[in-house]
């Protein structure tokens, strides 16, 4: 199982996307601390700003920059996709027992084909007996290591997986295809330099 802070920022996370607007001007971050503490998430205009910059690296997310305080919301292109509608259904129908991870890692909220990679990661043992639990394949194989497991699985090359991957935080390193390896050291580059200020 995850952590409970990981719970705890996914949960929020969720949150923050199902509150974001479809179109301009959107949300602004203050308004958004009002509407995730009102949902249970005290969390400060800060914070709110480093999840909406982390989570438009992931997400057909934009940012008014038309006239200050900005506003965030979906990117027009992203009404119609899938995705959207995946968040305008936990919004409108309260879904909430969904086994988030095998969502994610599906193909269901991925329109249209996607290519499949050999995914290799080096993964603690707590995230191991996770996985265990709900493969991310089929064909997913698991090798004692002497600290930690190392995981190898055919997987979709998706939205989902790259936002699995970073929701996992220091418990799973990407070690194949060194492409995927590059765009998360990347992101995680990106947030970490966030927090320098």
């Amino acid at each position: 199982m995850p952590s409970a802070t990981t719970r705890a920022t996914l949960s929020r996370q969720w949150e923050l996307l199902r509150q974001l607007p479809s179109r301009s001007p959107g949300i602004t971050s203050a308004e958004m601390v009002a509407r995730l503490r009102d949902a249970g998430f005290p969390i400060s205009k800060r914070s709110i700003e480093r999840d909406l910059n982390e989570l438009s690296l992931i997400f057909p997310l934009e940012r008014n920059d038309k006239s200050i305080p900005f506003g965030w919301h979906w990117a027009a292109s992203a009404n119609s996709d899938m995705r959207q509608l995946a968040v305008h259904r936990f919004r409108h129908d309260g879904v909430r027992d969904v086994d988030l991870q095998a969502c994610l890692l599906s193909d269901a909220l991925h329109p249209g084909e996607t290519d499949r990679i050999e995914l290799q990661l080096w993964i603690s043992d707590s995230l191991a007996r996770q996985v265990r639990d709900a493969p991310l394949s089929a064909d997913m194989q698991l090798t004692q290591l002497e600290r930690g497991q190392r995981l190898r699985a055919m997987v979709s090359n998706s939205w989902q997986l790259r936002w699995w991957l970073l929701s996992q935080g220091d418990s799973l390193i990407v070690e194949q295809p060194l492409t995927l390896r590059q765009q998360i050291a990347d992101t995680l580059s990106t947030a970490a330099a966030q927090y320098s200020d």
